[in-house]
């Protein structure tokens, strides 16, 4: 559905805007510098796909997207696109501001080849999915962010494109709306509908997208799956505080980052007998032991493990100072060992894949900062003997009939 080959995107920046003039007229031969947003990118996207793609902030993300739809023209390289094309870029890309709501949904159905006809019946749909009521006929300028995304989410899944393109858009809605739309999302997936997905949100990344692709620096880092390439995502957004450790990883390492003045040497797992293992049954003990050595002399050490379904959905992060009894650390002495024990009494996963990160952080300044952060420390499996429920969580339920 999607074919880029060799593309980049050149944009020619000015110190003053009068410079473009004079550029312009012939005065001068060049008064600006080349900033290359993207460059060398190869990608190959099939047919209802859902491919996500991350990277940090200015490393060519949304430049990519107004290529593929369109919006902007690569300077060097092609890219093709079959099918139709509905995009949701920067909140309010595409809307005319002094346009009332209405107005900008004929407009916008208008780009996409729709008639008036076929726009009028759309239009109630529209408007119910995106609840604005009476507001459909007030100026887009009077509406709030939430009110405008509403809106282009409403607009763009509502033409039924090929092709889906949402840039950073679900992180301005509420709770309850991102849920409606992302139903809508999955509702696309199974209509074999294409989607092109950029978040910073990694669970609803790992969640959705079968394949990923990471940009820095405007060049393309990694394409393939999810566990494989935000992983290296990771490595990137803490790259200032990854650091080669001497610890060693074990069978499951992923990315660590952190100023190192504590460092995890293992990280184990273990069931109510205290036997470690990858397996283990639901609604059983359950403790996580994380052995330490302490680098350097270090006051108000927090420890902390977070838990995850394999699919990246994020299910709990505990620690001990923010807790019931909270408790506070400080180590005075380099070269101290010992271990941090989480205990859990009654884990209550049903059977499935998961996986924990732990991590030690430092409230010295009040802000929380790494010391050692492990991602994807270790994994472990939930058996098959708890069968007679469905999910991720097991609950204690009693059953009455009243007649």
């Amino acid at each position: 559905m999607i074919e880029v080959v060799n593309a980049g995107k050149q944009y020619r920046l000015y110190d003053r805007p009068v410079y473009r003039a004079i550029e312009a007229v012939g005065l001068r031969r060049k008064l600006h510098r080349e900033f290359w947003a993207l460059r060398n990118v190869y990608l190959s996207i099939d047919q209802g796909a859902c491919f996500g793609v991350v990277g940090r902030n200015g490393a060519g993300k949304s430049t990519l997207l107004k290529l593929i739809s369109g919006i902007t023209k690569a300077t060097e390289g092609s890219v093709t696109v079959h099918g139709s094309v509905s995009s949701i870029l920067e909140l309010g890309a595409g809307f005319h501001h002094g346009f009332t709501g209405r107005d900008n949904v004929f407009l916008n159905c208008a780009l996409q080849g729709y008639t008036r006809q076929e726009a009028e019946r759309l239009l109630p749909q529209i408007v119910e999915f995106a609840e604005l009521g009476d507001f459909i006929d007030q100026q887009v300028r009077t509406y709030s962010t939430g009110m405008v995304l509403r809106l282009a989410f409403a607009v763009a899944t509502s033409v039924n494109p090929d092709i889906l393109i949402i840039d950073e858009a679900l992180a301005v809605g509420d709770e309850r709306f991102r849920a409606k739309c992302m139903q809508r999302i999955q509702e696309f997936k199974s209509n074999g509908k294409t989607i092109l997905f950029v978040s910073h949100d990694l669970a609803t990344v790992r969640h959705l997208c079968s394949h990923v692709a990471l940009l820095n620096e405007g060049q393309l880092v990694a394409t393939g799956r999810p566990e494989e390439v935000l992983d290296q995502y990771l490595e990137l957004a803490h790259k200032d505080q990854v650091r080669e450790t001497d610890a060693p990883r074990g069978a499951f390492g992923r990315p660590r980052w952190g100023s190192g003045e504590i460092q995890f040497e293992t990280v184990a797992v273990s069931s109510v007998d205290g036997v470690a293992g990858s397996v283990f049954d639901t609604n059983r003990a359950f403790s996580v032991q994380m052995d330490y050595v302490v680098k350097t002399p270090i006051e108000d050490a927090v420890f902390g493990c977070q838990f995850y379904r394999s699919d990246g959905t994020y299910l709990n992060g505990s620690n001990h100072f923010w807790h019931d009894q909270p408790q506070s650390f400080s180590f005075q002495q380099a070269g101290e060992q010992g271990s941090v024990i989480c205990q859990i009494p009654c884990l209550p996963l049903l059977p499935g894949d998961y996986y924990l990160s732990v991590c030690c952080y430092s409230l010295r300044d009040g802000v929380p900062q790494a010391i050692d952060h492990w991602e994807r420390a270790h994994e472990f499996t939930i058996s098959e003997r708890v069968s007679d429920q469905h999910g991720v969580i097991a609950f204690e339920t009693n059953w009455t009939l009243n007649r």
